[in-house]
């Protein structure tokens, strides 16, 4: 099924931060500190090519979390990015976007989202 087909048919039950999700996948898969709490710099260095400090940005909402940072993350935790909500927004702005799907489709991608 084509993204924007997708988006159309989509409703998320939540809409839980980066973070928040993040943090609780940390917690079920033991990056843990001794106090039972998210181990956030264990998990930064596991994550080897995203800096601690993007990372904390991305958690506390000081930046977006970019599409790379979250596909590395889901990579790591072995679950899919879609997982975050931020994700697919990112996913639903790229197909209304010229630049990176052409004039043509942007334009049909939004008239099929219109139409719905």
């Amino acid at each position: 099924m084509a993204l924007v087909d997708r988006l159309v048919r989509h409703r998320a039950p939540t809409r839980r931060s980066f973070g928040e999700v993040l943090r609780d996948l940390l917690l079920a898969q033991g990056y843990t500190t001794a106090m039972g709490n998210a181990d956030w710099s264990r998990f930064a260095r596991d994550l080897g090519d995203v800096k601690y400090e993007t990372l904390r940005k991305a958690v506390t909402k000081e930046r977006a979390p970019s599409t790379r940072v979250m596909e590395r993350v889901a990579e790591l935790l072995d679950v899919e990015p879609t997982v975050f909500w931020e994700y697919e927004l990112a996913q639903a702005q790229r197909v209304f976007d010229p630049r990176q799907v052409g004039e043509d489709q942007a334009y049909a991608n939004l008239q099929k989202w219109l139409r719905r």
